[in-house]
């Protein structure tokens, strides 16, 4: 058999394991959005090793693009908690300040298209179960950093891409083209595709892979290939100043800031939903006041609009901003919004889904391929998605099986570690064949 026409599943078995062992010490070191140290490091150490020229820090991260960055002193923590966790300094200095995530190239030795990767790399900031139940707990890599977990799975994606990763560098001598590893942050608060896309991270890809485990995939073996109805997105921080007076004293010189808000939030949820397809509201954090006798001067929260085309959310966006304008006049109340994250509707590129069902139902991994899925939710994937296919590339976005025990985002979240060699083998197998066409 050629070495161009090696089946990919033969040499990712045999880094599985490792793989898996990949996975657990990335479990072990959850980090959230833009304070992903751990994993920067973690990532930007193998890739390097395996002879891939990296991209870090603000070389992949536009600055003014980030949203929602955490204070220093929690950015400061948390990069010397990941260099206290075995991770070389050199691998992620360029990450300090929160410019995490990492981009890996590799050149082969023929020639051939570019084709990019992505795998998202951030915790929730949630607790993890320690009951013994609980397999990360029963077997000694449960989360070791408290109040953060990695309940998602992007542990999952991140040891499937370094598993891919060295793949293609064991591989270098009959690799077609380039292939470019993606490993962005943010994704849980939807914040860093914008933050790569906007420093034209992607805009030499021919070709842009993505996925995620689980969700409503529930068996080893099953992969999803069009997945439809990824629900646009936006997201502001909201904040009305007004004036604070004794409220018992001289109420009439308060300007009421939360009396403001709250007739916001209320008019919010009144706006008419779209007739065109599924829209949402959603105020989900609130602050304001000092005390019992005074007129709170300030009131924040956290908001959101989603639809199922990006033209729906952008008709509850504007609609929500009129609302947020109009209690301001209202209640004489100085108005601040700030975008805090973006995520588009978007469709995986129709060759690519035929392609992609043809090379599944071949995979021994393989039980069953599902043609179509609803996502019924948001991933900032699409806006790299966009990119790419507005410059003339095609995308993919898949979902592969897993039981996910207690449900994504709960405390108890674990997956069949299987998942990781079947995700791989899948996106190693799409690369040789889009290659090997072009």
């Amino acid at each position: 058999m050629s070495p161009l026409d090696r089946r990919p599943e033969e040499t990712i078995a045999a880094h599985y394991e490792e793989a898996v062992q990949w996975r657990r010490q990335l479990h072990r070191n959850p980090q959230p959005a833009w304070l992903e140290f751990y994993s920067t490091g973690f990532v930007a150490e193998k890739l390097a090793e395996w002879g891939y020229d990296l991209l870090l820090g603000k070389d992949i991260i536009e600055a003014d693009k980030r949203m929602v960055v955490p204070d220093l002193q929690t950015l400061e923590a948390e990069y010397d908690r990941a260099i206290g966790s075995g991770i070389k300094e050199q691998f992620v200095a360029p990450a300090r300040g929160g410019y995490t995530g990492v981009v890996g190239v590799l050149k082969g030795a023929l020639p051939g298209p570019a084709v990019g990767f992505r795998f998202d790399i951030d915790s929730l900031e949630i607790p993890e179960s320690s009951d013994p139940s609980h397999r990360p707990a029963a077997q000694g890599f449960i989360s070791q950093n408290p109040g953060y977990a990695h309940m998602c799975g992007h542990d999952v994606h991140t040891a499937m891409g370094l598993l891919l990763a060295a793949h293609f560098a064991e591989n270098r001598e009959s690799l077609r083209g380039t292939v470019k590893f993606v490993f962005q942050p943010n994704e849980e608060n939807l914040g860093g595709a914008v933050a790569m896309v906007e420093k034209k991270v992607l805009d030499d890809l021919d070709f842009l892979f993505g996925g995620h485990v689980g969700i409503n995939m529930q068996q080893v073996g099953q992969i999803a290939m069009s997945v439809k109805s990824f629900m646009a997105l936006s997201r502001f921080e909201v904040t009305y100043r007004g004036r604070a007076a004794h409220a018992a004293l001289r109420p009439n010189e308060g300007k009421n800031a939360l009396l403001g808000a709250c007739a916001a939030v209320t008019n919010l949820y009144a706006i008419a939903r779209h007739a065109d397809g599924a829209s949402r509201v959603n105020v989900g954090v609130m602050q304001a006041g000092t005390a019992w006798n005074i007129i709170p001067d300030k009131a924040c929260f956290r908001m959101e609009t989603r639809g199922v085309t990006n033209e729906i959310n952008e008709f509850m966006a504007r609609k929500a901003r009129e609302v947020l304008e109009g209690a301001a006049k209202m209640y004489d109340l100085a108005l601040e919004i700030k975008p805090a994250a973006t995520a588009l509707s978007a469709e995986s590129s129709p060759e690519l889904i035929e392609l992609g069902t043809s090379i599944a139902e071949k995979l021994p991994s393989t039980v069953q391929v599902i043609q179509e899925t609803a996502f019924n939710a948001s991933e900032d994937v699409t806006v790299m998605m966009e990119r790419v296919q507005s410059r003339g590339g095609s995308a993919l976005f898949v979902l592969f099986g897993t039981p996910v025990g207690g449900g994504h985002h709960s405390t108890t979240f674990d997956v069949d570690e299987e998942v990781i060699r079947n995700g791989a083998e899948f996106l190693a197998a799409m690369q040789q064949e889009v290659t090997r066409k072009a």
